[in-house]
């Protein structure tokens, strides 16, 4: 779980994308977790695919007027979906010596699929619940930065 779709819903997936890096590189440098070496691929899959796809997906539901429990739980599940298939094709491009890259692709989507579409879907419900929480208790901000349109 990323948590990108939620930033990407609330503060646009520039931001995102930004303190994604930010993240990583301290993943990298201070926790040894995916290396400097990868920290390009890293940060395409997890801080500028996710993200911009979540809001897209946002996006694209707040103009169809889908329910807005159904369109952050979209964005959230969906967002993260793709960080996942981003990274199994980024995966397949550098392991597919004993196969095609498409073969090593499904290889590798067929690996992720039984823990990270659970996580997914999790993200997608922790997301909702969060949004449900902060639209409970912090309206203020929320429509500081622009989430919550005001009525008049």
């Amino acid at each position: 779980m990323t948590g990108t779709g939620l930033g990407a819903i609330l503060f646009g997936p520039s931001a995102v994308s930004i303190l994604g890096i930010i993240v990583l590189l301290f993943q990298a440098i201070l926790l040894a977790h995916g290396g400097l070496t990868t920290l390009g691929a890293n940060t395409f899959s997890m801080a500028v695919a996710g993200p911009f796809v979540s809001y897209g997906i946002y996006a694209l539901c707040k103009k169809a007027k889908v329910n807005q429990k159904v369109s952050v739980f979209l964005a959230a599940t969906l967002g993260d979906l793709c960080t996942y298939c981003v990274t199994a094709i980024q995966m397949a491009l550098a392991h597919h010596a004993d196969t095609t890259v498409f073969g090593a692709m499904g290889k590798f989507l067929a690996v992720f699929a039984p823990t990270l579409l659970p996580l997914a879907v999790i993200d997608g419900i922790l997301t909702v619940l969060i949004v449900t929480a902060l639209e409970s208790y912090a309206k203020p901000e929320l429509r500081a930065i622009g989430f919550i349109k005001e009525v008049h």
